[in-house]
């Protein structure tokens, strides 16, 4: 048990991390307090609370895309709004050369790419690749999405 802390304005001990006891505070207090600041919105009446049962919602699709990495190409797209589909995560599975890729919008900062570098934080819309040709080489993206999330674009 801690040891009472005593102070001068507090006649009765106080032990520390426990509410002050404030004596002089009594329902019709609450009450009048309760008529002068009114609530920001309306309080319902009594209502039934139903239990609802919920289940995550697991990705369902995926595509392989596969990139040419002999061309070279400058913010090509991969091709997910021809999809029409919008990606919850990537992963990139095979990268034989160095290439880059942005998310979303051409204008964002690229990130190099290597082999298990996935991406699940946000929505994926588009992504750009840009790369230098370099001769028999190509890289692996695979594209997770959820059919239940599509939107209309």
């Amino acid at each position: 048990m801690p040891t009472p802390i005593l102070t001068y304005e507090t006649p009765f001990p106080q032990y520390p991390f426990e509410p002050e006891i404030i004596p002089h505070f009594k329902q019709s207090r609450a009450e009048e307090l309760a008529e002068a600041i009114p609530p920001m919105f309306p309080i319902p009446g009594r209502q039934r609370i139903i239990p609802t049962l919920t289940q995550e919602v697991k990705d369902r699709g995926y595509k392989n895309f596969t990139i040419d990495l002999s061309t070279a190409h400058t913010d090509a797209p991969l091709g997910l709004r021809a999809l029409g589909v919008i990606a919850t995560s990537m992963t990139i599975i095979r990268a034989d050369d160095t290439f880059d890729y942005k998310l979303n919008s051409p204008s964002n900062d690229a990130t190099p790419a290597e082999k298990g570098l996935e991406e699940d934080q946000f929505e994926i819309e588009e992504i750009y690749i840009t790369n230098s040709a370099s001769s028999g080489k190509k890289a692996i993206i695979r594209v997770i999405w959820n059919p239940r999330l599509i939107r209309p674009m």
